[in-house]
């Protein structure tokens, strides 16, 4: 398995099987990227976590053209009469979905705290736990306090967290959050484009916090 993070909060996971699943690529992606992308694999599921522009856009959607697109009902509802090649699928806070085309693929769809510096706050804002090829996947999505599921006997290969502060967390909040879990294998920093040195602290901090 490979996860590969794009802007913001996008990532591409591929399957050992050559499956392939995006995450939240929206605005913060420049287009011509993602036409690039699209022209050299075929995407075959797309999750989103919830409204925002950088994690949900319809022309990302669009030049994407995943087979299948998982969505909450605000987001189905603001696709409104537009046209997609893809399926989607309505999911919920609380539900566990077999990815269509990729049989061992798993994902938990859990409820996340974005706080309260967002002006438009979503009805739903997803969190993801992802299994496939053995592996577990947590996506956290804009927590901005810790919330969801409990982590505290969780054991995950990767956990992918926001660091850019002020609508999630900040580089010590993301660390403090990783510390309980029961095992992280790898934690990747997101959401960071608006002051790129959050990810470097959130690194070093979290680097010397797992010396100890």
């Amino acid at each position: 398995m490979k996860v590969t993070h794009l802007e913001q909060s996008g990532f591409i996971i591929e399957t050992t099987n050559g499956f392939v699943l995006a995450i939240d690529i929206g605005a913060f992606a420049p287009l011509e990227n993602v036409a690039k992308l699209r022209s050299s694999m075929k995407i075959d599921a797309m999750l989103v976590s919830h409204i925002h522009g950088d994690h949900f856009s319809v022309p990302h959607i669009k030049a994407l053209a995943p087979t299948t697109l998982y969505l909450n009902e605000e987001c189905i509802e603001a696709i409104g009469e537009e046209e997609l090649i893809s399926a989607v699928v309505k999911v919920r806070v609380g539900e566990i979905v077999s990815i269509a085309g990729c049989p061992d693929m798993t994902v938990q769809f859990f409820d996340v705290d974005h706080g309260p510096n967002t002006k438009l706050r979503p009805r739903e804002n997803f969190g993801f736990l992802i299994h496939v090829d053995g592996k577990s996947i947590y996506f956290a999505g804009d927590m901005f306090y810790p919330s969801g599921i409990d982590v505290t006997s969780l054991e995950v290969d990767y956990a992918l967290l926001p660091v850019g502060t002020f609508y999630t967390f900040g580089p010590e909040e993301a660390v403090a959050f990783a510390s309980t879990f029961k095992k992280i294998g790898q934690a990747i920093p997101m959401h960071y484009e608006k002051d790129p040195a959050t990810k470097d602290r959130f690194v070093n901090l979290y680097e010397n916090n797992n010396k100890k």
